[in-house]
């Protein structure tokens, strides 16, 4: 009989990212747990309607004890710290990515799980701390999971510092497939992702886009075979705008279109995480690029420094066209040491699996008896 998994996540998303690590979870869920229904549950305000309760709370919790065998949490930049706000009856919320409050959580019954989640910041800033109420109710999470992976080493240090430990087994779309990292076929195109446009209204923002821009338009002239790809929705109108001409640009909401476009590529330049990240968990070379912290915390997961690229830093330009002609060349350095990473981080993720299936059947036979 299947499970009935009760998925938070940041259900009506315009970013593409965050339905593509919804995904890549619920496969490895399945692929450990057994077979699963999920059922969609809006963990935060990304969702557009009015329609239903926000987060792990209110009537979402009845319903999960009632009807729920697993609760999920993950994945996305749900752990990143944002400035609380009042909310009407519900009280004061959004000091982080998940909508909840300790006493919602303490009437929590159901098993749950915690998956790959990250924090991070925008651009030229500083990753937030955790402030009340948010402290205790991420504190309160962690405790009542039976299992808690995080995506990334920054964020295993940022949830020590409020006194709570995880482990860190990477993005679940790093293994969205098992394919190791190999060299590609030069002939097909690189993908390179448009950086988040609202880095403009940051300082050095506007210089950095014409620079990443200035680096689209070199590959162009020298006959390489490119596509720009946009991962949310809202950044249509600025590609418009800032994509030199006669480069073409891929959008799509669809999961199953843009994974197919990523499958024909020779490899990807991430100036979006979740970029990096698909090319890898398709096998591709990918070329990371830390335009804020949630690329930096990548980088410093995958110990990949040397064969990145991040802003605010002199000569980058120089270092992202040389790794580039390294991608292209099927560099040996460059895919081994992404192989290599890739299958280290492939091995803690699957055993963390493993490890919190048999714990969740360990307490199914406790409660049955």
């Amino acid at each position: 009989m299947a499970l009935t998994v009760h998925h938070y996540f940041p259900l009506g998303s315009e970013n593409v990212g965050d339905p593509l690590v919804a995904r890549a979870i619920r496969a490895a869920v399945r692929r450990h747990f057994g077979d699963a229904d999920f059922v969609d549950v809006p963990v935060n305000d990304r969702y557009p309607g009015n329609d239903r309760t926000l987060g792990l709370r209110g009537d979402n919790i009845d319903r999960a004890n009632d009807q729920a065998d697993l609760v999920i949490v993950g994945g996305s930049n749900l752990l990143e710290a944002r400035k609380p706000r009042r909310d009407g009856l519900l009280g004061k919320t959004g000091g982080w990515g998940v909508f909840t409050d300790v006493e919602s959580l303490n009437r929590l019954r159901v098993p749950l799980l915690l998956l790959g989640m990250g924090t991070g910041s925008s651009f030229g800033k500083r990753i937030r701390s955790y402030h009340p109420p948010a402290i205790d109710e991420v504190r309160l999470m962690f405790k009542k999971a039976f299992a808690s992976a995080v995506r990334d080493v920054t964020t295993v240090d940022k949830l020590k510092e409020i006194g709570v430990h995880t482990e860190c087994t990477g993005c679940p779309v790093t293994f969205l497939t098992d394919r190791p990292v190999v060299a590609a076929d030069p002939g097909l195109p690189l993908m390179v992702s448009f950086p988040p446009p609202r880095i403009v209204e940051r300082v050095g923002g506007r210089a950095y886009l014409r620079a990443a821009m200035d680096y689209v338009e070199w590959l162009h002239d020298h006959g390489r075979q490119i596509v720009v790809t946009l991962h949310d929705m809202g950044d249509v109108g600025p590609a418009k705008e800032w994509v030199p001409p006669g480069v073409e640009v891929f959008c799509t909401p669809n999961l199953d279109e843009l994974i197919a476009r990523f499958e024909q590529s020779c490899g990807v330049v991430g100036f979006r995480l979740h970029a990096a990240l698909l090319g890898l968990g398709l096998g591709k070379p990918v070329i990371p690029v830390g335009v804020d912290w949630r690329g930096l915390a990548f980088i410093d997961t995958f110990e990949v420094r040397d064969l990145s690229t991040r802003a605010h830093r002199f000569g980058q330009s120089a270092k992202l066209r040389d790794l580039t002609q390294r991608l292209l060349a099927n560099d040996p350095v460059l895919i081994g040491r992404l192989a290599r990473a890739k299958a280290c981080f492939s091995d803690c993720y699957e055993r963390f699996l493993a490890g919190a299936a048999t714990k969740f059947k360990t307490i199914g036979a406790k409660a049955s008896v």
